[in-house]
């Protein structure tokens, strides 16, 4: 057995033990009793706390160094030395953090999620706001550890998209954001009469099993769950989690999980040669934002997506509404309160105000006893909406009670390059239009896996902008695409 190989052992026995964390973090958020929260997030914490200690053991350092410097390692493909290096890139990060320190920060973030959504369902800022508190304070704590001396957004922003820095951000956002403006402030009156019906939560499964088999997923390899925010989780490349919520919106409903699928379907996809060293998720966020809009937002929202399903599914959606009645309340675009809610153009004001202030926080201008009426002042500024309750407010994204700060801007990155991959597809493979409007959609699925997925996050999506689009990130194709939709 050469050095190569013993690291990939050891990387699996990683990978056994993150999985029984994936499961308990499941259970934590779809199943589990709430009185066994407390004993769960402690037995969780332990599992969390034991593979950190593998990430950053002395036994771990030595099989990474031996397996780079191996005869073998050069045989390698690119991307399988590139995965190589980067994990010992996060090693070096990971052993700067103190072990009871790390052991305190995952107790806090397990406990943050559940006051989160304690906090939610009462629609209670005040719940929640210590644990946001100590959640801020710890979260800059920790990376003063992984970067120090470092510019600490940065150092948040590279945890999530590899190299990509605010500067770069702040260039793209603000031209994004001086071109839709105009065109939200010009758009027609909205759509006003709500659809809504009660769906039980298997016949919200089973719509969303039939959506995600019709676009690639494969549902043999996944599990659904009923949860207040929709996430997917990898457990392995054969155990993806889809969750959802039961809000009586099947429109939103619709657009979750389709939008959810483009992230598991990208896991599934990563090359065998690449998930063998899947300890992290290095480089993929942007990317994988990028994946689930391009899914939801480009293919979803488009007419020609459902003119072969739309009959079929028409039953189980209990709508009776023509497809050209329900296009439209898909591509339905107004300001609205909700980030995970709103349509694909008014998204991107969405994240530019929590990217904003996110920079005031981590830069001492704000606290967070301000952030509710900072986020009631952007959403007024941008949007034109008054905040009607912390729910639909301040409390409406999980990603702050997980610690995620630094992770918002990935999807607008996302959403940038879905434009790009737009005009892409239209010029390699012909007509998007056509392509769905024959139903095959999983033609367009497979230029994604050849050219994307199976690479997993071997490239940050600034490279992949220029491989697979042949130019670096910009903006100009999705303003184009605005344009052309909501102009005319």
């Amino acid at each position: 057995m050469n050095n190569i190989e013993k690291l990939k052992e050891y990387l699996n026995t990683m990978a056994e033990t993150s999985y029984i964390i994936g499961l308990m973090h499941w259970e934590l958020d779809n199943i589990s009793p709430k009185k066994s929260h407390d004993y769960l997030i402690s037995v969780k914490t332990k599992e969390e706390v034991k593979l950190f200690t593998m990430a950053t053991s002395k036994e771990y350092r030595t099989l990474i160094e031996n397996a780079l410097k191996d005869s073998s390692f050069s045989k390698l493909s690119i991307e399988e030395q590139t995965y190589l290096k980067d994990l010992e890139e996060e090693l070096i990060k990971d052993e700067r953090v103190p072990k009871d320190f790390y052991e305190k920060y995952s107790s806090l973030t397990s406990k943050s999620q559940v006051m989160w959504a304690e906090a939610k369902k009462n629609n209670d800022y005040n719940i929640f706001k210590p644990y946001l508190e100590e959640m801020i304070n710890m979260t800059k704590e920790y990376y003063s550890y992984r970067y120090p001396n470092e510019d600490l957004y940065d150092s948040m922003l590279n945890d999530y998209e590899k190299g990509v820095k605010s500067t770069t951000i702040d260039e793209l956002f603000t031209k994004l954001k001086e071109a839709i403006i105009p065109i939200v402030k010009n758009l027609p009156k909205p759509l006003t009469n709500n659809i809504e019906q009660e769906f039980s939560d298997s016949e919200l499964i089973n719509i969303a099993k039939y959506l995600l088999n019709y676009i690639g997923f494969d549902n043999e390899r996944g599990a659904l769950g009923i949860y207040p925010h929709g996430y997917t989780t990898k457990l392995n490349n054969n155990d993806i989690r889809i969750t959802f919520s039961n809000n009586k919106s099947i429109f939103d409903h619709v657009c979750t999980v389709i939008h959810e699928g483009g992230h598991g379907i990208f896991e599934q996809s990563i090359g065998p040669n690449i998930s063998q060293y899947l300890t992290y998720d290095i480089n993929k966020y942007a990317l994988h934002e990028s994946q689930s809009r391009f899914y939801e937002n480009i293919l979803g929202r488009n007419k020609n997506f459902w003119v072969p399903i739309y009959d079929e599914l028409k039953p189980k959606l209990k709508l009776n509404i023509s497809l050209n009645e329900f296009i439209k309340y898909l591509n339905n675009a107004h300001p609205s309160l909700v980030r995970t809610e709103a349509d694909e153009l008014t998204y991107c004001l969405h994240i530019i105000m929590r990217y904003e202030i996110e920079r005031m926080l981590f830069k001492g201008e704000i606290t967070a006893s301000e952030l509710p009426a900072i986020w009631n002042q952007k959403t007024k500024e941008y949007l034109g909406l008054d905040i009607i309750n912390d729910k639909d407010g301040i409390l409406q994204d999980v990603h702050w009670s997980q610690g995620s700060f630094g992770y918002f801007p990935s999807y607008l990155l996302g959403s940038i390059l879905d434009g790009m991959l737009l005009e892409t597809i239209n010029n390699k493979l012909g007509s998007i239009d056509n392509i769905l409007k024959e139903g095959h959609i999983k033609k367009i699925t497979k230029f994604l896996q050849d050219n994307i997925h199976k690479y997993g996050g071997t490239y940050n999506i600034c490279e992949v902008a220029k491989r697979v689009c042949g130019q670096d990130l910009t903006v100009e194709p999705l303003i184009n695409y605005f344009k052309n939709k909501y102009q005319k």
